[in-house]
């Protein structure tokens, strides 16, 4: 029976677990500030690592919509970062050009392979889509590869400190700024999309495609539009990365780099964006950790766990793919009322 007090609790209580609007903004904004001021803490380890997995994260963030919100996987990410990092390296050295011109040359090339793909591949969806990326992966190492023979005699493709409104890009910390700004309007722009008509459309196309092209949405033009437009961020991501390296090579690319980022974004959550960047950092930062936690009991990594990143990250793919994140946040949440059962 519903009395007046209980009413007034059950009131009470929902305020309580509803935090107010500026609540909410500001808990968000304190988050976001110590976000940006913890790599400071750690010197220039801490913003080596900020910078690194922040463009890990914005090419993350567009593979976790192409996958995830649009259900189109893909092993084709290196060969994205591949174009836009050549054609850092390539207008720089042979052209004289800056990372503006690359940015822009690498958004076009990037856009136009990826409706390409998307044209290449519409018959095909799931695993067969992915072995059709992992085609392109292999063109574009080989392209790739040949190009760092014939221009640099395989030394790769020496890139100064970019310059950015007279301002160079020659310190962590400055890099480390970029790259928060990079983040951020990644992660508004990709909001706004899965928010609107295009995301409703892309979501709706990898739930219930029969019923996608009975409502009249084109899966031609979505499939183009997502394809296209995330390409083209992860290509701009990879010409931005070759100027923060200095150094771009073809064996940088390889179908490894794109193993890497399909494990941040099962780690993170298919089609959520705030998941792809704190998995982006976990995997950047957990080898280190690890080889520092067992540097610390007196084993040395580098000589007696060779390729412990590969192990680590076979083993987070694994876990991820079993939905290993999602079970333990269940079983968490179900242990207070267990235990108030077995009282």
């Amino acid at each position: 029976m519903s009395t007046p007090h209980s009413r007034t609790f059950a009131t009470v209580q929902s305020r309580v677990r509803r935090p107010t609007v500026p609540t909410r903004v500001a808990v968000r904004g304190a988050i976001l500030l110590l976000a940006l001021a913890l790599p400071f803490c750690f010197g220039g380890y801490g913003l080596y690592v900020a910078a690194s997995g922040g463009l890990m994260a914005v090419g993350a963030m567009a593979l976790t919509v192409l996958s995830g919100s649009a259900g189109l996987p893909s092993l084709g990410t290196a060969a994205f970062l591949a174009i836009g990092a050549f054609s850092s390296g390539i207008l720089a050295t042979e052209l004289h050009l800056g990372l503006g011109s690359a940015v822009l040359v690498s958004i076009v090339l990037g856009f136009a392979t990826g409706a390409l793909v998307a044209v290449l591949t519409l018959r095909v969806s799931g695993l067969y889509l992915a072995v059709g990326t992992l085609a392109l992966q292999h063109v574009v190492s080989i392209v790739a590869t040949d190009l760092d023979l014939k221009l640099t005699y395989a030394s790769g493709f020496m890139l100064d400190a970019p310059r950015i409104a007279g301002v160079a890009i020659d310190s962590p910390w400055r890099w480390w700024a970029f790259t928060a700004i990079l983040i951020g309007a990644v992660f508004a722009l990709f909001s706004w999309l899965q928010r609107g008509h295009v995301g409703r459309e892309w979501a709706l196309l990898r739930a219930e495609p029969t019923a996608a092209a009975a409502l009249g949405v084109s899966s031609v033009r979505a499939r183009l539009t997502v394809f296209a437009l995330t390409s083209a961020v992860i290509a701009a991501s990879g010409a931005i990365d070759g100027y923060r390296l200095g150094n771009v090579q073809a064996t940088g690319y390889s179908l490894h780099v794109a193993v890497t980022y399909l494990t941040v974004v099962a780690l993170g959550g298919a089609g959520r964006l705030s998941g792809a960047i704190v998995a982006s950092y976990v995997v950047v930062v957990l080898p280190d950790a690890i080889a520092a936690a067992l540097r610390a009991v007196g084993i040395d990594a580098t000589s007696h766990l060779a390729g412990i990143d590969n192990m680590l990250l076979g083993a987070i793919l694994v876990i991820a793919l079993l939905d290993g994140p999602k079970r333990i946040a269940r079983a968490l949440r179900r242990a207070p009322s267990d235990d108030g059962r077995h009282a």
